[in-house]
């Protein structure tokens, strides 16, 4: 195993790997949307041209052309025109989504097969009732121990993959590794639903089948014979989908793996919430704050950050208008021995606009903000709408 391997860089890989994905289906969709439609008005505008050169009126009603006597002449004059135009094949968007979405699908499988991978690395102790099969010629490829315990482990996860399913191999995490799959959190069954199309898209040419109507909710109520497609919608609610089960499973794996490493976990948690907060994806935001919840502060880092967590928790429900929902988690955070920073949060969370002013003083005075963050951080956009109170803020800060 290398020895900067972490659970942590596995998911920073997982997580460049999406965001690489999505900004090529992003960048390039439209691009791919655009030449669709100039195809398909390239095709129409030459039947409308075939149309004129065979004399036909289309001005005209259905009705009178339906009546209307077309001479041998005009029927071979725009037969041949039509043989002459170009190819319909508007399919540009359907190939592009449809391969990010199948790359998509593999980015998460890689995953998986690297947190199993890390788990036999670091507790190889725990094959050690497996039976492996090694030829001679395999031994003699490697120069070390570690170098055939590593190549027979990636065997060995190699060979899970291929012979367990979706459902198995998610079992194996629960049962095997005792990480649980968060799932009144996370909707596998939404992701049981991408890896079942995804079969259709490589194995079946999209054609939806039996053993996918069995399998799935159906989401889009196909039947059997019809041809799945990727929407843009679609996409972009599996790539969320996919991500959070990500972090979230790689966070439980850290946590029974790599405890000595918990500080940064709970900063991971609070980096991507606020990532989330920032692009305005209020539920994500607020799934990865409820994961928080059930985690115990055990130093002043760990509360410092889980208070954040909170904070940005309460800023997705204020940005949602949701009062009652706001108001009770609220009451669940206690900001009283907590820096002017923390106090000024639930200020404005609480609409306490009368002590915004005093907090922000004595939240500069000890360098907690400043002019860009005040500018940057979510929850300062209900103090900016406020012309006044912006105004007396941006002087404190300058």
């Amino acid at each position: 195993m290398n020895q900067r391997e972490s659970v942590s860089s596995i998911f920073h890989k997982y997580k460049k790997n999406l965001s690489a994905i999505n900004f090529y289906f992003q960048k390039f969709g439209s691009l791919a949307e655009d030449e669709d439609d100039t195809a398909k008005k390239r095709h129409s505008e030459h039947i409308d041209e075939a149309l004129q050169k065979a004399g036909i009126d289309t001005s005209k009603s259905e009705e009178e052309l339906e009546n209307e006597e077309i001479s041998q002449d005009s029927v071979i004059k725009l037969i041949n025109h039509l043989e002459k135009g170009p190819n319909l094949s508007a399919k540009n968007y359907s190939i592009l989504s449809k391969s990010s979405f199948l790359m998509l699908n593999n980015y998460f499988e890689y995953l998986l097969a690297d947190l199993i991978t890390y788990h036999y690395q670091k507790y190889k102790e725990s094959l050690n009732n497996e039976q492996f099969k090694i030829s001679l010629k395999e031994l003699n490829e490697h120069e070390t121990v570690e170098e055939i315990t590593h190549s027979l482990i990636l065997k060995q996860v190699e060979s899970m993959l291929v012979d367990l399913s979706f459902p198995e191999i998610l079992d194996h995490f629960e049962d095997d590794f005792h990480v649980s799959l968060e799932k009144n959190i996370i909707n596998w069954k939404k992701i049981e639903e991408y890896r079942e199309r995804r079969h259709l898209i490589v194995h079946n040419s999209s054609i939806v089948n039996k053993k996918y109507l069995t399998r799935t909710n159906n989401p889009d109520n196909y039947k059997t014979g019809d041809k799945v497609s990727i929407d843009k919608e679609y996409f972009e609610d599996a790539i969320d989908e996919f991500y959070l089960a990500g972090l979230l499973l790689s966070l439980n794996c850290w946590g029974k793996w790599d405890k000595d490493r918990i500080d940064d976990a709970i900063y991971l948690i609070l980096e991507e919430a606020f990532e989330k907060l920032n692009d305005e994806k209020h539920l994500l935001t607020f799934k990865i704050a409820s994961y928080a919840d059930k985690i115990e502060a055990r130093n002043e880092l760990q509360d410092d950050y889980l208070l954040r967590i909170k904070l940005n928790k309460c800023i997705t429900f204020k940005k949602m208008e949701q009062q009652k929902k706001l108001e009770k988690e609220l009451k669940n955070i206690n900001v009283g021995t907590a820096s002017p920073i923390f106090k000024l949060a639930y200020a404005i969370l609480s609409d306490k606009h009368d002590k915004i002013l005093d907090h922000v003083e004595k939240a500069h005075s000890l360098e907690e903000i400043d002019l860009e963050e005040y500018k940057t951080w979510p929850i300062y956009d209900f103090v900016r709408e406020q012309e006044e109170l912006d105004e007396k803020i941006r002087k404190v800060l300058n």
